[in-house]
């Protein structure tokens, strides 16, 4: 039996809608009940039968920060899908961050090792990969001193609890996303930049970054989980692209005006003063670090959605959602 932790999130909610349509019955832990709306949401904008489809999933309340929580939700359970993690830049979310990403995941593969677990899939983030090769892989090396922010930092920690874990017997595969795209979370990530750039937004970050479609992470998931591949991380970045790149396409998929001016660092200063910027966010608007996908690709045979193809799908759901 298939369990995932995080099937409210972005991409735990979009497995669960890949895991149904393909006929499994997989268990999900959440902590609250309206937490569910949202992947409710999902099922309900990308299904002809989304009752259907939702009530095979087995839902189980739990906390991942809470150990004595979990024990239930792994009866059975022979795949981990762990997705859970808190994504945050804000210094008052420190704590958390280290809670949940951290402790959390150190409680999930407790668990995992002490339930006849076949293999674990860990969800982490470029963010925890170094910086100082041109392109990073997935064996340039964490630097201590250039990572200022707690979530980097948490998402390479419980990176390191998860080789542990492996070294240890569990059989583990790690990815490690780019930002990743996708919709029907309006309120945040895509959903917010898309509504932002309806709004008319003016100003976009010089800087750049790796991106990737929803769709795409969980195909690569799910693949990585039926393999024999154990004991391996990979990159999963489909576009290499600018902010401006990302904006334009958004733009003309919605048909309204580009943003047209790059945001003058002192103007980002000032947000960032007043606290609408943190400052890991504002440092990665100037920059643009490169990643590869060469060895998920070569492994796998991987071929990820055409950029304007993934973009054209988001914003098509954006605008059914907002006459739903």
């Amino acid at each position: 039996m298939i369990l995932v932790t995080g099937g409210t999130g972005l991409t735990g909610a979009h497995l669960l809608l890949y895991l149904t349509r393909k006929g499994h019955h997989p268990r999900a832990i959440y902590r609250h009940k309206k937490s569910q709306d949202k992947t409710w949401n999902l099922f309900k904008h990308s299904s002809h039968t989304p009752e259907k489809l939702f009530d095979q999933i087995e839902w189980v309340q739990a906390d991942i920060t809470d150990i004595n929580s979990l024990e239930a939700a792994f009866d059975d359970i022979t795949q981990v899908y762990h997705t859970a993690a808190v994504v945050s830049f804000k210094k008052k979310d420190r704590d958390l961050l280290y809670q949940t990403n951290v402790e959390g995941t150190k409680n999930i593969l407790y668990i995992a090792q002490n339930h006849p677990v076949k293999k674990f899939l860990h969800v982490s983030s470029i963010a925890a990969l170094g910086q100082y090769e041109n392109p990073i892989t997935e064996q340039t090396h964490w630097n201590w001193k250039d990572k200022a922010n707690t979530y980097a930092v948490t998402k390479y920690l419980s990176e390191m609890e998860v080789w542990r874990a492996g070294q240890e017997g569990l059989p583990i595969v790690i990815i490690n996303p780019g930002v990743i795209l996708g919709a029907h979370l309006w309120d945040k990530g895509t959903g917010q930049t898309i509504k932002k750039i309806e709004n008319g937004l003016k100003f976009y970050p010089p800087g750049g970054n790796s991106f990737v479609d929803v769709w795409d992470v969980v195909k690569v998931m799910t693949d990585l989980m039926q393999s024999s591949i154990v004991n391996e991380s990979f990159i999963v970045g489909a576009y290499d692209i600018t902010f401006k790149i990302l904006f334009d396409e958004i733009a003309k998929q919605l048909g309204v005006k580009k943003p047209n001016t790059p945001l003058p660092k002192p103007v980002a200063y000032i947000l960032h003063v007043l606290g609408q910027l943190p400052k890991p966010i504002l440092q990665s608007f100037y920059k643009h670090p490169h990643y590869t996908s060469q060895k998920l690709q070569t492994t796998l045979n991987f071929n990820f959605i055409p950029f304007e193809a993934s973009i054209k799908n988001i914003v098509e759901q954006y605008k059914r959602s907002k006459h739903a």
